[in-house]
């Protein structure tokens, strides 16, 4: 994803019109009244400057006169008033706008987030041009608010500079055409540095780099992570990392930054000096008698307004351009496609577990070139129990991941009953799934019963069930002696709440696998936390449980896989072994090998 220097005009409107559409669906009571209103109240110096004029002109007036009293000036220190009032009224209304704004904002752009992610997948979000956009979404998402707030002000700003043009038209236009020329000096001046400023901060080096830095300061804030950084005195060169980058990061910046204050000043030298020379053409009208003095301090401050609005519309142009460059690399993320393919062919819940056939299989992650897989071929009958052991990398948890269509094979293809599950649609396929992966979810901000329950929260809660599965995982025990039982929340950073030990965290998850009771199970490393005595309890009654349904286990820990109708041993992306425990203990190989040394550790 390549980022372009220039956008052409029609992504440039189709961006504009996306982001818009962005700001209108948080709230299009609070758009509308933010428009009408900053047009409105940006007229109020005009506004009060002609008042003050008409005002001026009458106490001149009251001043020559005998007799003249305080009552005559009433009326316009009524309209004064009114004027003032109304533009009070609307600067709450518009007030009132932002805060509904702030309010719905986060939740709203937070959830169109991660409802993006969670559509593109976990493959789409591997690859490397993704992750750096999943990146830029981050850092800029926000600014899709500034996008409406910058059209909005360009809008009243063209309305104010045309006011006051219109206003100085008949008395002194010479004037425009030199703010103009000026303001577009000014224009290509911010422009500049701007897109300077954007590119720098858009750096595919400086943004790899940056997401490096905050990870490492959210690492050196985490208080699960302190105990071994202090251990082990990593703090400072981690501390070090961070404050050298943006030491260098933020050094860029400001020498940008001190170029463009340079540059401002003198283009505002520039600017001051034709104001002067407006004043002057205002003070020759009044010298000839041509307007009032109420009318010179009206036009003085036109001159002022009409200025004020060029550069401000302009300065809002660049401003836009800048926020559309950011809105592009957002844009361009929310337009992205999953890389893996949803399938049209409907499956229902199975009564009776499906046999799964691998057939021809060849893989490498995306960022890679190494096969993990090569004609790799396997068949798990229905209601087969089948464990998977092997080294290291050998390819077992990517087996795992490919079965969950998380990734889709180069070559070959997956059967489930015989239909490719390519054209399976993913949802109906996971309503037959559960899967507890090495790395499985834990929900701190959740209860204990909500932790459990999420491995079936389509349903409502069945309580009853959810303690069924607390005490087939082990869990029972433990979780009843909390003060608030099931409803304990599973996390010290929450008032009553309790951060369980690790252990107690993977039998929590275990239990969530149980309450699924899917007709296809599949377990990657499931009981690594957790000690030798409650696996073994744990996996007897996981047989037992889903004696009815087909189950792959993955394990390291050869306790676990003994009783498994059917064990393969994997080695470099192949079967080089397969049969039962004790067929395999008698082919006195690769796996009676690992089985013997790791028995000779419990000895």
């Amino acid at each position: 994803m390549e980022k372009k220097k220039t956008i052409p005009l029609k992504e440039y409107l189709q961006i504009s019109l996306w982001s818009l559409k962005v700001t209108w669906g948080i709230s299009p009571f609070a758009a509308v009244v933010i428009l009408s209103t900053e047009i409105v109240r940006n007229l109020r110096g005009l506004v009060n400057t002609f008042i003050f004029a008409k005002l001026i002109d009458k106490l001149i007036s009251l001043v020559s006169n005998d007799g003249a009293e305080v009552k005559d000036i009433i009326p316009f220190l009524l309209i004064l008033l009114v004027v003032n009032l109304a533009f009070t009224a609307l600067d709450e209304l518009r007030n009132y706008a932002n805060r509904i704004v702030r309010r719905l904002a986060n939740p709203y752009l937070e959830r169109m987030a991660y409802e993006k992610v969670n559509f593109l997948g976990a493959q789409t979000l591997e690859l490397p041009d993704v992750s750096n956009a999943n990146q830029k979404m981050r850092d800029w998402l926000y600014s899709i608010m500034d996008v409406g707030n910058n059209v909005v002000r360009i809008i009243a700003a063209f309305v104010k500079a045309i006011v006051a043009g219109a206003l100085l038209l008949k008395t002194i236009p010479l004037i425009m055409p030199l703010i103009f020329l000026t303001s577009i000096v000014f224009y290509f001046q911010r422009r500049y540095f701007f897109k300077r400023e954007f590119d720098w901060q858009t750096n595919d080096k400086h943004l790899v780099e940056r997401r490096r830095n905050y990870w490492i300061a959210g690492r050196l804030g985490d208080h699960t992570s302190v105990g071994e950084i202090s251990i082990t005195g990593a703090f400072n060169y981690l501390s070090n990392k961070f404050i050298e980058f943006f030491k260098y990061y933020n050094g860029g910046l400001m020498k940008i930054m001190k170029k463009d204050s340079v540059s401002s000043f003198f283009i505002a030298i520039l600017s001051n000096f034709v104001m002067v020379v407006g004043y002057v053409q205002v003070f020759q009208q009044l010298l000839l008698k041509k307007i009032s003095v109420g009318d010179t301090t009206f036009y003085m401050s036109t001159i002022n307004n009409f200025y004020d609005g060029i550069e401000w519309f302009f300065s809002e142009i660049v401003s836009y351009r800048d926020l559309v460059m950011k809105m592009k690399e957002v844009y361009e993320f929310f337009d992205l496609k999953p890389a893996v393919e949803d399938g049209k062919e409907e499956l229902q819940r199975f009564v009776l577990p499906p046999v799964i056939e691998v057939k021809n299989l060849s893989f490498h992650y995306p960022n890679s070139k190494r096969n993990i897989f090569k004609n790799f071929s396997l068949r798990v009958e229905a209601g087969e129990k089948l464990a998977i052991v092997g080294e290291n990398g050998a390819g077992k948890t990517t087996l795992v991941k490919l079965l969950c269509r998380i990734y889709d094979p180069q070559e070959g293809e997956i059967l489930i009953n015989g239909i490719n599950l390519r054209d399976i649609r993913i949802n109906d396929w996971y309503k037959n799934l559960g899967v507890l992966f090495q790395e499985y979810n834990f929900y701190g901000e959740l209860t204990a019963e909500e932790n459990i329950y999420m491995g079936k929260s389509m349903k409502e809660m069945d309580k009853e069930k959810v303690i069924e599965a607390s005490k087939n995982a082990d869990a029972h025990d433990f979780i009843k002696k909390y003060e608030k039982g099931y409803k304990t929340v599973m996390s010290e950073r929450f008032r009553g709440g309790i951060r369980p030990s690790t252990g107690q965290r993977q039998k929590i998850a275990i239990a969530r696998f149980f309450y699924r009771n899917a007709p296809v199970a599949i377990f990657d490393e499931p009981t690594s936390a957790i000690d030798a005595e409650s696996e073994y309890r744990i996996f007897n009654r996981i047989y037992n449980f889903f004696k009815n349904k087909s189950v792959l286990i993955i394990s390291h820990r050869f306790s676990t896989v003994r009783n498994a109708d059917r064990i393969i041993v994997i080695h470099e992306g192949k079967i080089v072994e397969e049969g039962s425990h004790l067929e395999l203990l008698k082919m006195n190989k690769r796996y009676a090998n690992a089985f013997k040394k790791q028995a000779e550790g419990y000895k």
